[in-house]
């Protein structure tokens, strides 16, 4: 009897998400059963094509499956804002809820992933960089795409006017001009969008993911949300200065680990040292220290891999098991990568993920696309 409860409920959930183009409300029927979650999953998308690099792409047909998936197994598609604000201050989210995300705003978002967006009625976000748009290029939207896709229920959010490496600073540059050049191009972008949307969220994307402390503080003091490219799902414990999203582009997009992405956890990371992205020239195996909450996890089978490098030794460094220690076993390359640290759940049947981006500069202190 729970269990049909329960599925009926997350149903009317889904419907009520869907009648609404893109507006989260519950309908007052729906029992506290379906308020069970703390976490969300969110995807992050480029290109929807098939004739674009294959690195930053989903092909229209994959595509398709990822959200004919989510439609299959009642997952509750959701906007951006009312899900995060509601993780954030801790009320709680139906059960296996996504939210989906594009990064740099291509017109084959329009072309091949709104009209099925559109047909399921679902919410999405696009995080613009509205030099491309204003300039007219042709790889990119037009605002009047743009604004056909906000009046259907898309949610326009910010991704700097052009694109920039924002962690790195210009030659001769003092700190604090970097973080002013850095603040007028969030609010100027901001602006830009309010002005051709009426939308403004106060939430930013942070060009290919990078950031660091002191860009992630001002943004914090500007009341903003950040969202980075590393993997992982977003509860309560997460960092809203560089929330996780799962990229779905090049090797990335294949239906297993799709499915096992949807369905993962956060891993209750209570504290992370170091707390930066910014490789040190001086330690180019940068080791990570995670203390973690206690959760229904499986500790025993917590493993953690690097790009490129596979699976990691993790060194525990209590009796409780609660602080270890991971670090990549060679040198990391100039440009991002990644530790990532997952776990199964104690029922075996979902998996719980962390993952911590780096970022190498060049000897000349320039970060690589």
């Amino acid at each position: 009897m729970t269990r049909r409860i329960a599925s009926y409920t997350r149903k009317l959930s889904h419907l009520a998400s869907r009648s609404l183009k893109g507006l989260f409300i519950l309908p007052l029927l729906v029992p506290a059963i379906v308020m069970a979650a703390d976490s969300a999953v969110f995807l992050q998308y480029h290109h929807v094509s098939d004739k674009t690099p294959a690195v930053t792409s989903i092909s229209p047909a994959m595509f398709k499956q990822h959200l004919d998936y989510l439609d299959k197994n009642d997952f509750n598609v959701a906007p951006i804002e009312s899900i995060t604000r509601a993780i954030q201050n801790g009320q709680p989210v139906p059960d296996k809820t996504v939210v989906i995300t594009f990064d740099d705003a291509y017109k084959n978002i329009y072309e091949n992933a709104f009209p099925i967006l559109k047909e399921k009625g679902w919410p999405f976000t696009i995080f613009v960089s509205t030099q491309p748009v204003d300039r007219g290029f042709g790889k990119f939207l037009t605002w009047k795409q743009i604004q056909e896709m906000s009046r259907a229920g898309a949610t326009i959010a910010n991704h700097t006017i052009s694109h920039p490496h924002m962690p790195e600073k210009k030659s001769g540059e003092s700190d604090q001009a970097w973080l002013q050049r850095s603040k007028k191009d969030i609010t100027d972008t901001e602006e830009r969008i309010k002005e051709k949307t009426g939308q403004s969220i106060k939430m930013l994307a942070w060009p290919f993911g990078e950031t660091d402390p002191a860009l992630r503080k001002m943004i914090k003091e500007m009341g903003y949300i950040g969202f980075g490219q590393q993997s992982g799902a977003i509860g309560p414990l997460s960092d809203f200065t560089r929330l996780p999203r799962y990229p779905m582009s090049g090797n990335y997009t294949d239906m297993g680990g799709f499915r096992t992405k949807v369905n993962s956890r956060p891993l209750p990371v209570t504290r992370q040292e170091p707390d930066t992205a910014i490789i040190d020239p001086k330690e180019l195996m940068p080791p990570l220290i995670l203390t973690l909450a206690n959760g229904q996890y499986q500790k025993k089978q917590l493993n953690c891999y690097v790009s490129g490098q596979g699976k990691v030794e993790l060194e525990w460094l209590d009796k409780e098991k609660t602080r270890f220690r991971t670090q990549a076993k060679s040198p990391l390359p100039v440009g991002r990568s990644r530790y990532n640290c997952t776990a199964p759940s104690m029922d075996g049947r979902h998996y719980y993920w962390f993952s911590h981006q780096w970022l190498r500069f060049t000897k000349d202190g320039k970060a690589i696309d």
